[in-house]
């Protein structure tokens, strides 16, 4: 993914990625917490040393943006029925 790319989908300006990236500077937890978001990973994924990040497809991450969009309300009715589909629980 490229940073203009995370930039728009995480909503963290531009310039402060490359810095990021290039610079090796530090991100702000806020910042680290949303690019993870952005990446569908969670922290403790985006530190691991020995696992693969789970790669999403164009389909998931349109789903995650719109998704992100949704009122809470929305989003939690969308949680709640994607929770009872019988096939996905284990």
């Amino acid at each position: 993914m490229s940073v203009y790319r995370l930039a728009e989908l995480s909503g963290i300006n531009q310039s402060t990625l490359a810095n990021t990236f290039s610079r090796g500077t530090v991100p702000s937890v806020k910042n680290l917490e949303l690019i993870c978001e952005t990446l569908g990973v969670s922290l403790s994924q985006f530190f691991a040393e020995d696992e693969e990040p789970m790669p999403l497809t164009a389909q998931e991450v349109r789903l995650i943006t719109n998704y992100r969009k949704l009122p809470e309300n929305f989003r939690g009715a969308i949680s709640e029925i994607v929770n009872n589909i019988p096939q996905l629980r284990s």
